[in-house]
């Protein structure tokens, strides 16, 4: 098979760009075509290394800079940023059809392979109905795009799971979530005597969320194995780890040399240089396209944090803007005189180049961020925001190669300042570095990659396998639907996912055995006019003893679902234990609070059942309802 004409299909901040501007990168080294499609700030970006490309997304900048995003980072909510109809009002471009745009420039560029990042994922489907027949790939960043029962799904991080379900519980809620959105569209298709698109089908969630190995394409997962290895439960095919995706160390100097857009140092390329040589490892402080309160808070957090390590420091500025004048007035004086003596600020750095020279980094533990410091052999501290930082902070902690921190929002420069000096100092943490910095160094994920797409479009497209894979899911797919589009409630779909699920996977098996125990145990309660429910949507306040005034023990959610186990003289206090539902153990609750029923007696079977489905429709609020 001769070049191939390669789209990639990217949305996102700098750390979503810069891996797929590697890739192409080494694609056109290899002798291939490609186009980049994007949102304005990364055209730039692709043009100033010389490749093609075109605007066919809104800047995500445009999301994050709004009351609503600055909002969202500050919680720690990404679902925020992710229903995109909050910011019709507030962001320019949002009415746009971009997926149109997309389409049309796409297919006019006649593409043998798209290559797409997650937030491409609307105008790409857009693009698959009118182009079928292209192969295309997900590159995912980080192993929160694969099923699992090792980390939570992103997306439904605001999701508060029951004790005993398991984290794969969340994959299927948002698989679950995603298909009565598409269930409905289909009926309302139906309705009107049009047959739906068979890519936007509820089966097809099912399909791309587990059953990963019958997918005509593989995904790639542009992340160092060395560092974050493939979980025990994933599929053992079609998922590809390739290597993180970054540009050589060389590459990104010498653009900051000539003042580029992705690797100038603000015009101070010679001024950091100098700045390093000038005396013990400085720590890095960038937190990119994060920011909480206030620039002025962020830069008083980050002086303020390498004076109480006793650190010389580079703060890049990111999106925030962070510089010196963002610390204040005189009254932060002392900030102000440590830093002139001890920071440098910058508006960009080349972290291949700047990380290797650094005694520590900071930063918010974007994916692409941290295997650049940890590949440097440098500890991180990660400071989450949200998306899979909070998970990469925990892992910090367990590999000891760095720390992790509480939500950025929450952290003080006295604790940030204390991570910093021990990350510092730790020989463990250090020496832990140096050894994973070995192995990720090995890694040529550019080139695994391109080696790998090579092979794939001869062996696999070329040979026509590709086309008999889709053609087998679409198959599948068809099959699926002229089954369900005669149902009238998609839950009678989920039934038939979860029988699926419990084969595949054995803690979904294990869950739903403990529900059916669970439920004849509250039949057991009921028979015995013991079993109550939270009503309050606001929930039920637990105590640990029968008075008013003992210690609180927790609180239980709405629908939670109680066994009486004691009561006071007078019944105005009932001792209760949790049979299914959120809350503690056991505790004191009382039933009725100023005239207003708290917790409520279940009075049949029936009932039960009830309860169990608005909780879980109460789940389903909380995965996609605003937050307070």
């Amino acid at each position: 098979m001769g070049p191939i004409r390669c789209a990639i299909a990217a949305q996102g901040t700098r750390g979503d760009f810069q891996p797929v501007l590697a890739l192409g990168l080494g694609l056109v080294r290899a002798g291939h075509t490609v186009k980049f499609f994007c949102n304005p700030g990364h055209v730039q970006m692709a043009t100033e290394f010389g490749l093609d490309a075109e605007v066919c997304a809104i800047d995500i900048k445009d999301f994050l800079s709004t009351e609503r995003g600055l909002r969202a980072m500050e919680k720690g909510d990404i679902v925020m940023v992710m229903t995109n109809q909050e910011f019709d009002d507030e962001v320019d471009g949002m009415s746009t059809d971009w997926g149109e745009i997309f389409k049309k420039s796409c297919s006019e560029f006649k593409p043998d392979l798209l290559i797409w990042t997650s937030l491409m994922g609307g105008e790409v489907s857009v693009f698959k109905q009118l182009c079928p027949d292209v192969p295309d790939m997900l590159a995912a960043y980080q192993p929160h795009c694969v099923a699992t029962n090792h980390i939570q799904s992103i997306n439904m991080q605001r999701l508060e799971l029951e004790p005993g379900q398991p984290l794969l519980f969340t994959w299927v809620l948002e698989s679950q979530s995603a298909a009565v959105g598409m269930f409905q569209a289909c009926q309302e298709q139906l309705k009107k005597g049009e047959e739906p698109y068979i890519m936007h089908t509820p089966q097809v969630v099912y399909e791309g969320t587990f059953n990963l190995e019958e997918q005509p394409t593989p995904k790639l997962m542009a992340y160092s194995p060395s560092w974050w290895p493939a979980y025990d439960d994933w599929p053992k095919k079609n998922l590809h780890i390739t290597g993180n995706w970054k540009i050589p160390k060389e590459v990104q100097e010498e653009a900051a040399l000539k003042g580029g857009t992705l690797f100038d140092a603000g015009g101070q390329h010679q001024v950091c240089t100098d700045f390093i040589n000038g005396g013990e490892k400085p720590v890095y402080i960038g937190w990119g396209s994060m920011m909480v309160y206030s620039k002025e808070h962020m830069a008083r957090l980050a002086v303020g944090a390498l004076k109480e390590a006793g650190k010389r420091g580079i703060i890049v500025g990111g999106w925030a803007e962070l510089s010196e004048e963002s610390l204040g007035g005189d009254e932060h004086e002392e900030l102000k005189a440590f830093s002139r003596n001890n920071v440098l600020f910058l508006k960009s750095a080349p972290h291949e180049w700047l990380f290797p020279q650094m005694a520590c980094c900071v930063h918010h533990g974007g994916i692409g961020t941290t295997q650049a410091s940890l590949s440097a052999g440098v500890p991180t501290v990660v400071t989450p925001v949200f998306s899979d930082q909070k998970d990469i902070g925990e892992k910090m902690n367990r590999d000891k190669t760095g720390a992790g921190t509480c939500h950025l929002s929450q952290l003080t420069a006295k604790e940030l300042g204390a991570r910093i000096k021990k990350c510092c100092e730790d020989p463990t943490i250090l020496s832990n570095c140096t050894k994973l910095a070995e192995k990720m160094q090995k890694e040529d994920g550019v080139k695994t990659t391109v080696e790998f797409v090579e092979g794939y479009m001869k062996e696999q497209v070329a040979s026509g396998e590709w086309k008999k894979k889709r053609d087998a899911l679409i198959d599948r797919l068809q099959k699926a639907h002229q089954k369900f589009k005669k149902l009238s409630d998609p839950a009678q779909i989920f039934a038939k996912w979860n029988m699926d699920l419990a084969e595949k996977y054995p803690p979904m098996a294990a869950y739903m055995q403990d529900q059916v125990e669970r439920y004849g145990k509250m039949t057991d309660v009921l028979s015995k006019k013991k079993l109550w429910y939270v009503k309050s949507s606001s929930g039920c306040l637990a105590r640990k003893g029968e008075a008013l005034k003992s210690d609180e023990c927790g609180r239980y959610k709405e629908y939670a679902v109680l066994e009486e186990v004691g009561a006071s003289k007078n019944g105005s206090r009932l001792h209760v234990r949790r049979l299914k539902g959120i809350g503690p153990e056991e505790g004191w609750v009382s039933p009725v609070v100023s005239g207003k029923d708290i917790v409520v007696k279940v009075a049949s079977a029936p009932e039960i059942q009830k309860i169990t489905f608005d909780a879980i429709q109460k789940q389903f609020a909380d995965i996609v309802g605003k937050p307070s």
